[in-house]
Order: structure tokens, then C-alpha cells, then sequence
């Protein structure tokens, strides 16, 4: 196979000091001489790429979420009901706090989802409970409003027990939920069936990625 041409390497160093950066420390405290120096190129290179830092690092966030993405539609695909889904994509990123601690690094670093995630978790919980909705399974009728009701209340939690280096245990997921699927107005067997499953961990390597291996190979849940 070919080597990539050069402005394709110095684009991939970019982005991995983008990522490097963002698992030491906040954005807000990074410059662009810190990513230039960690990517080992110039300032003048880096404006070659991005008009500022916030352009690497939206960037990089896009190509990350089409990463976490992929790898989520595989595992929810895996399930017929919709409260099922919702409860593996919730458990999905209380595996990420357990299991993945730099991805972990680089969600709950951040002061909400939607600053890593492109749309942030409500853009993938909203057509689930529109679904919901639909099906008459659910008793709300904004799915928009309930799937940032259901984030807002979600991450704050998964980034305080980052902060904390503390786990949630299964138990404690399961709860979340609950307490999720309760908010669609969603009640009985079918809830605490949906709620109870499992989760398996997930199979993103560890961060930072080169993002030009990841668009040229094949990944998602496995």
C-alpha cells in the first residue's frame, strides 16, 4: 500500500496532538503552540490546516463521533424494541466511565456531551423516543425536549464520577435506565426487561487515534 502524501501525515499528527492535549487538560487552557509543538511542527504549519484551535478540535470531533457513531449503531442495531436500545446506548457510555479510561478522558473532561459528541447525546436519543412516541409505547409528545431532559440529567453524573475516579456498578446503571425510561412514561415488565440488559464492553482502542487509519479501516462493534 501506498504512503499517504504528506499533507495527509501532518494533518494525522494534528489531530492526534489535538487528542493527546485533551486527555491532559482543558481546552481552554490549550493553545496553538501547544498543539504545534505536540504534533512537532510549526505554528505557521498548523495555520496551514485550521484557522484556530477551535477549528482542530471541531475537526477532530467530528471524525471521533462518526467513530462512536458506527460503533454504536452496530450495538443497538443488535436489538428489535426500542427501550432496549435506549438502555444499551445509555450503558454504552457508563461502560466508556468503567472500561475506557481515555476515552473516558476525552467525554467527561468536557463540560457536555454535545463539546465531543457531534449533537451531542440528544442527537442520537431523540429519534428513539420519537420512535417511542410513535409506537405509543411512551406518553410524552416533545421527543426533543425529552431526550436533553434525559441528557442533561445523564452526564452530569458520568462526568462526576470521573471527576471522583469512581465506577458505577450494573446496579447503578440499571437504575439510570429506569429512571430514563420512566421519563417516556414507559412502565411494567417491558421497562425493567430493557433496563436489566447488559451491556458488552466495548472495542474502541484506546485514544488518541490516528484518524487516517480510522477512515481507511473498518471499525464498530464486534
Amino acid at each position: 500500500m501506498a504512503s499517504p502524501p504528506k499533507r495527509v501525515i501532518t494533518q494525522d499528527r494534528l489531530r492526534s496532538a489535538v487528542q493527546n492535549l485533551l486527555l491532559e487538560t482543558d481546552w481552554s487552557e490549550i493553545t496553538v503552540q501547544h498543539v504545534s509543538a505536540n504534533a512537532g511542527v510549526s505554528i505557521g504549519t498548523f495555520y496551514n490546516y485550521y484557522d484556530s484551535k477551535d477549528e482542530a478540535l471541531a475537526d477532530v470531533r467530528q471524525s471521533l463521533s462518526l467513530v462512536i457513531k458506527k460503533d454504536l449503531n452496530s450495538l443497538i442495531s443488535t436489538q428489535t424494541s426500542v427501550e432496549a436500545r435506549i438502555s444499551l446506548l445509555l450503558k454504552y457510555f457508563v461502560n466508556v466511565l468503567n472500561t475506557k479510561p481515555t476515552w473516558a478522558n476525552y467525554f467527561y473532561k468536557a463540560d457536555n456531551f454535545s463539546e465531543r459528541l457531534e449533537g451531542g447525546l440528544a442527537s442520537l436519543l431523540e429519534p428513539l423516543v420519537l420512535e417511542s412516541i410513535l409506537s405509543q409505547k411512551g406518553h410524552v409528545n416533545d421527543a426533543k425536549m425529552t431526550a436533553s431532559f434525559i441528557e442533561n440529567g445523564f452526564f452530569p453524573l458520568l462526568k462526576s464520577c470521573h471527576q471522583q475516579d469512581s465506577h458505577l456498578s450494573e446496579e447503578q446503571a440499571t437504575q439510570i435506565v429506569i429512571v430514563a425510561l420512566s421519563s417516556l412514561g414507559l412502565v411494567g415488565d417491558t421497562l425493567f426487561r430493557a433496563a436489566s440488559l447488559v451491556c458488552p464492553v466495548t472495542p474502541l482502542a484506546a485514544l488518541p487515534q490516528s484518524i487516517y487509519e480510522l477512515e481507511n479501516n473498518q471499525t464498530g462493534y464486534a
